[in-house]
């Protein structure tokens, strides 16, 4: 099987077999395709039923193989046309985005910036960010991604994405990384729960109860975490995962079915029945890392100005947590 490397190889020649395809041509083999007739093709593109019959016999000639079976109730596509508007359609999408892209860094506007997430944005200093930076620069592009840290980590090193904001200490194991924040841990217990109507609460009240927690990498960084404090306890920890996502844990915690700890970013949603508690170890507010990381190599305007932004609000953040 050829490498995805050989696939796009630009070596000279390579492209010589296309050389007479113009895109135009593709975008009606599209039409046709979507539409099931040529007459109503050419009604999309806004040209003649004729164009559209020559457009994709012009490529059915270059390719070696006819595209439709035509009949008087319209076009269907062959197992061949099946194979190639499919990665045509892909195709076609991966191009108009990198036109996009190139119109867009062309222009005065300041660019676009690409952002990854591990957890929600309803609360906490990376909100606060994010905000603060849509007011100073209405005229950046923002768009985010929601994913595990390890996809996230891949988007970065193929510069899909800018930056990624996510719990974790600072290291430059995956790129640049400054510390934003330390986010408060909160227990999340059913609004029915004995805990409900504290007004915090300490690992000792909670080493005896049950967790729930997700399946994916979030959650199991969740269960090392409640394991590791359980120990200091002496006590054996109590855990099922679910294979649920951050919504779906919070409404079973919501049904009584166990607790689990969260961080800050989470308790800005609300969810049927469940109530946040902030956590306390030994009397002391329970905190993690909140952490940026991107790519020294990275030189997007946009992302240059976050970080600054960014280094602004950690100063203040951490000075009102003062030493760790």
């Amino acid at each position: 099987m050829a490498s995805h490397s050989e696939s796009v190889s630009l070596k000279p020649g390579t492209w010589l077999q296309c050389h007479h395809l113009e895109f135009c041509v593709l975008e009606t083999v599209l039409a046709v395709a979507e539409t099931g007739s040529f007459r109503k093709a050419g009604s999309l593109l806004g040209i003649d039923q004729s164009a559209v019959t020559r457009r994709v016999q012009k490529l059915e000639d270059i390719l070696g193989v006819s595209l439709f079976e035509r009949s008087v109730a319209g076009a269907r596509l062959t197992p061949a046309g099946w194979n190639f508007t499919a990665r045509s359609r892909e195709f076609a999408r991966q191009f108009l985005d990198a036109v996009r892209a190139a119109q867009s860094a062309g222009t005065a506007v300041s660019g676009c910036l690409h952002i990854g997430l591990t957890a929600s944005l309803s609360r906490g200093a990376f909100r606060e960010v994010v905000a603060r930076f849509r007011t100073q620069h209405s005229d950046v592009s923002l768009s985010f991604t929601e994913a595990d840290f390890g996809e996230l980590k891949t988007s970065l090193s193929h510069r899909s994405i800018d930056l990624i904001g996510g719990a974790g200490e600072p290291t430059s194991e995956h790129g640049d990384m400054m510390l934003l924040t330390r986010a408060p841990l909160y227990i999340a217990v059913a609004g029915d729960h004995p805990l409900a109507l504290r007004c915090c609460v300490d690992w000792s009240d909670v080493v005896a109860m049950s967790f729930i927690v997700c399946a994916d990498l979030a959650g199991q960084t969740i269960h090392d975490y409640i394991i590791r404090r359980n120990s200091d306890f002496g006590h054996r920890a109590c855990i099922k995962v679910h294979r649920v996502r951050r919504d779906g844990l919070m409404n079973l915690i919501g049904l009584g079915l166990g607790i689990s700890v969260v961080c800050e970013q989470w308790c800005g949603v609300r969810y049927p029945n469940v109530m946040f508690i902030p956590l306390r170890v030994k009397g002391k507010a329970e905190t993690i890392p909140f952490s940026l990381t991107w790519c020294p190599e990275n030189d997007n305007p946009a992302l240059r100005r976050f970080l600054s932004l960014a280094r602004e609000v950690a100063k203040v953040d951490l000075m009102s947590f003062g030493p760790s």
